[in-house]
């Protein structure tokens, strides 16, 4: 059966209503809030360390991109709501419905995906713009190494591709959470893909670590930007890994939403 155009765009249309009446929406944003005030916070205090200290000290400090601290916490967050476009309807038992208004479960798990894509991307664009002038106004015209961006064009690359893994995160979580169909599960998922598994990755010798932290989600910002940055992944290299996890993600939760019960 032919899935008229008309009937994906009120799909999407109903997914952005769904979504805008969750109260999880609002608390992962506010999620995401908090922890870009407290990445300027502690860009801040870093700033005013590196103000007292002698010249010799600057020397020593390492680049303050306020993205490493405050975007792998976005990506949690932002990605939580592309998850519970899926999960929600699980949990309360409203994907019956859902299929009842949209029965074609490709074009259903479609518009999750659209919106999911369109949300990170949002969310992903906001945070990073906010993060690139915090550091902007805290930093100031201090010089390398603390500074990241002597000059405002050089976050071009890193604000994009903050945004775009951002929205492949978010998109992943969706899979997953079609996958899962789990909040608690789905999210368990996400935190150990975002957050606990880059810490994870410091522990392991060397060699193991660079291969490991080069193909989680968080690293593929600054391999996708270039530079300078310890990874073993080049921007192409980084491009494909994230592609793979869209696709693997997706893949999967898109064929488990179609093949199993919606019971």
């Amino acid at each position: 059966m032919t899935v008229l155009p008309g009937a994906f765009r009120d799909a999407i249309a109903a997914e952005f209503l769904k979504v805008r009446t969750l109260r999880s929406t609002w608390a992962f944003l506010g999620g995401g809030v908090a922890a870009s005030l407290l990445g300027a916070l502690i860009l801040f205090m870093l700033v005013r360390a590196y103000d007292a200290a002698g010249p010799a000290d600057r020397l020593r400090y390492e680049t303050a991109d306020p993205t490493v601290v405050t975007m792998p916490f976005v990506m949690f967050f932002i990605g939580a709501i592309g998850a519970m476009l899926v999960t929600s309807e699980f949990g309360t038992r409203s994907i019956g419905p859902s299929l009842l208004a949209v029965p074609q479960r490709r074009t259903l798990i479609g518009a999750k995906a659209t919106v999911a894509g369109l949300i990170g991307l949002t969310g992903g664009a906001v945070f990073a713009l906010f993060a690139f002038a915090d550091a902007r106004l805290l930093l100031g015209n201090r010089p390398a190494p603390i500074n990241p961006w002597p000059q405002w064009t050089d976050a071009i690359p890193t604000v994009l591709c903050s945004t775009l893994i951002v929205t492949v995160t978010t998109v992943v979580a969706m899979g997953l959470g079609a996958l899962l169909r789990s909040t608690a599960g789905t999210l368990t998922t996400l935190g150990s893909l975002v957050l606990v598994a880059p810490i994870f990755a410091h522990f392991l010798p060397t060699v193991w670590q660079l291969r490991l932290a080069s193909v989680l989600l968080p690293n593929l910002t600054p391999q996708l930007a270039g530079g300078n940055h310890p990874y073993l992944l080049s921007p192409g290299g980084a491009g494909a890994v994230a592609a793979g996890y869209v696709l693997l993600a997706l893949g999967a939760g898109a064929l488990a939403f179609r093949r199993r019960d919606t019971a």
